[in-house]
């Protein structure tokens, strides 16, 4: 499967995170992964994430999952949405299409989230701050481009949706089966079903703020540091006024603080933990293994890459599902091709303690331990 009529680094130079662009027929023939049931039953589901959200007039009401068969039956014949997070984790056909998006860093993709509209539903007029991949699976979608929106936008005072006070469309375009529309951080959207059955997809990306970066950085320096590392006076001078901080305390503050930053390893090894880590209810547990038991185990089982399953590696470790795994050298290009496979590829390669470890944590898994 690959996008139709689409140069991936002519995208990235003129488009990436600078302009929204249409791909018009870019998925031919596209058959939808999902339907309106499948999205029915996970929103019931109390591990995975829900919203449904129906507009009345000018009131927008939402309601988070779990949900059940009540809610469906309640809800109007037109303008109300169910939204699914992470369905790339259960749908291994949706996890699928993230092949797509390879030219991009696979550390950047966050999930896909499916919405099914009736005629009418949308989510209201908003801005993310994140790019987004918009997939029309079934049915259609008028999507309206509008502002560059940041944090000084106003905002219409939804107690649970972020929606915009002002929109100012700009450009207007309806989406058929397999039409995708590329939105970048920032900018003003607003879709709305036009007739029933609509779905669509959302490949959206992880573009943690600075705060963000500063909070688990914060977090990972306190676990490497000790009670005894503490602030000390340096060549203090009788004279100086008692209430005066001089500019030798700036430094030795700036010197604290900035400890570690200097050390690529320790940095990137940090951002690939965090870059690659999944929210607890999308872990998978496997059937408790030995090792010994484990490399049993392969001799009639095949090992599988986990749907969703979120890789990285860098010079010295390649990281899993929010895991940092020490790798050798020479180890290198097996770790390159872990982590171009997809999901429900074979696994092999890599080194036994290491293959052992990602069944520890889920992230691969054998075929036989499938339930139909």
């Amino acid at each position: 499967m690959a996008l139709q009529d689409f140069d991936a680094q002519q995208f990235l130079d003129n488009d990436w995170q600078q302009r929204p662009r249409l791909l018009r027929g870019a998925l031919p023939n596209f058959d939808c992964p999902v339907d309106g049931n499948d999205l029915a039953g996970l929103a019931c589901e109390p591990d995975i994430d829900s919203r449904l959200i129906c507009q009345q007039g000018d009131d927008w009401l939402l309601r988070h999952g779990p949900l059940n068969e009540g809610d469906f039956a309640e809800l109007p014949a037109s303008h109300w949405t169910l939204l699914v997070q992470s369905v790339d984790q259960w749908i291994p056909e949706v996890a699928a299409l993230l092949r797509l998006f390879r030219f991009l860093p696979r550390w950047r993709i966050d999930d896909i989230m499916v919405s099914y509209a009736a005629d009418g539903g949308s989510v209201g007029p908003h801005y993310d701050q994140y790019d987004v991949f918009l997939i029309q699976g079934s049915g259609r979608r008028r999507w309206q481009l509008g502002q560059h929106c940041n944090s000084q936008s106003e905002l219409l005072g939804h107690p649970d949706l972020r929606l915009l006070k002002h929109f100012d469309c700009s450009e207007e375009h309806t989406l058929n089966p397999g039409d995708i529309l590329y939105i970048p951080p920032g900018v003003a959207h607003w879709g709305s079903a036009v007739g029933d059955d609509c779905i669509t997809l959302s490949v959206g990306f992880r573009a943690p703020a600075n705060s963000e970066l500063l909070h688990n950085w914060c977090i990972e320096r306190e676990s490497l540091l000790t009670e005894d590392q503490r602030y000390c006076d340096q060549a203090l001078d009788a004279r100086q006024p008692s209430g005066w901080i001089p500019p030798e305390v700036v430094a030795q503050l700036r010197q604290r603080l900035s400890e570690g930053l200097n050390d690529d390893q320790q940095l990137s090894r940090w951002f690939g933990q965090m870059m690659s880590r999944v929210d607890e209810e999308q872990c998978f547990d496997n059937p408790p293994l030995t090792e010994a038991d484990f490399l049993q185990r392969e001799e009639s089982s095949t090992l599988l890459l986990r749907p969703g399953a979120r890789l990285a590696f860098d010079s010295h470790f390649l990281f899993a599902d929010g895991a940092a795994y020490p790798y050798p050298a020479s180890a290198r290009d097996e770790v390159a091709a872990f982590c171009s496979l997809e999901n429900g590829d074979v696994v092999s390669g890599l080194a036994n303690t290491l293959r052992y470890n990602l069944y520890q944590t889920g992230t691969v898994y054998f075929d036989d331990d499938v339930e139909d």
